[in-house]
């Protein structure tokens, strides 16, 4: 994480060298810089046609293991608004957008003001230490909230455009009020004692909270770390002892997979995808890829 800081401001600073300045704000369109492809679709949703948004780290991408070049350095020098999660997702970026953004150029951090879990974990005597998980969106509620701040940020920042803002916030607020009252009805259907989610990463605790799951282990808290022994056994054991043993892994952490297939073939376990911090070119939106969790969580577990 140091190096790929470090990284980015040489760029910011060559950039400066060769004399990149960034346009003043431009009344045509918002030039809107968010940290990852989530953020990018909630700000597309309400901006619309008056805003162009580019994400940092691409879709399909890990946010966890990227690595900035001189296109992003440029983005966020051109960028009058920034959008970023916080509570740690991508805290490291802050500094080199800090450094590579006009001053004054505001800063949305999308997840301030929400409850962060911080807490231990134990299940079935297995105790394992929860750090903080960043995955706030993966409760709609908290999607709600997200682009509340955005719709705000938007209708400050170009206040003649601030009813065009607001309709489509509307609409769209409707739309992800609808998903969430279906997940919570159509998620109810699940028996309780298959009500487990055995994951990868620690990503899923604000689904789960939301939707009546427990997360009952995962691998790593970091998909940047390397699981031991320890871990894979206790995994082993706990699969092992559920009624539906079923495991999901997350299109964008190849590294995992082979992890997560090894405890599949170890106790017959069944591997499914669930998606948690990277849109792709199949899941374009948030309300398709939250639309695509619910469908893989019923047949999981149903």
């Amino acid at each position: 994480m140091r190096k790929r800081v470090l990284s980015f401001l040489l760029l910011v600073l060559i950039l400066g060298i060769l004399g990149v300045n960034p346009p003043v704000l431009h009344a045509a369109q918002i030039q809107v810089v968010t940290t990852f492809s989530i953020l990018h679709d909630f700000v597309s949703q309400v901006g619309g046609e008056q805003v162009v948004v580019n994400s940092l780290v691409p879709a399909g991408a890990d946010p966890h293991t990227w690595e900035p070049s001189p296109r992003e350095a440029s983005l966020v020098a051109k960028a009058d608004l920034v959008v970023a999660n916080g509570a740690g997702f991508d805290d490291w970026l802050l500094p080199l957008v800090q450094n590579a953004a006009r001053p004054g150029v505001p800063i949305v951090l999308a997840s301030e003001g929400l409850s962060v879990f911080e807490q231990d974990h134990d299940h079935q005597g297995h105790q394992h230490g929860h750090e903080s998980d960043p995955h706030l969106w993966l409760s709609v509620p908290n999607a709600i909230a997200y682009v509340e701040k955005i719709t705000a940020a938007l209708a400050e920042l170009s206040p003649e455009h601030s009813q065009y803002f607001t309709g489509r916030s509307k609409v769209y607020l409707q739309e992800l009020e609808a998903l969430d009252q279906k997940m919570l009805e159509l998620l109810a259907e699940i028996s309780p004692k298959n009500r487990v989610l055995v994951t990868y990463h620690n990503a899923f605790s604000y689904l789960a909270e939301r939707y009546g799951f427990e997360v009952a282990e995962f691998l790593v808290e970091n998909p940047e770390a390397e699981p031991s022994p320890r871990d894979l056994g206790r995994l082993v054991e706990l699969l092992r002892n559920l009624s539906k043993p079923v495991v999901f892994t997350e299109p964008q952490l190849t590294s995992g997979t082979r992890y997560v297939q090894a405890l599949a073939r170890e106790v017959g376990a069944q591997v499914y995808v669930l998606y948690s911090d990277s849109l792709t070119s199949e899941v374009s939106t948030y309300v398709e890829m939250m639309e695509y969790n619910l469908q893989v969580l019923l047949e999981a577990l149903r």
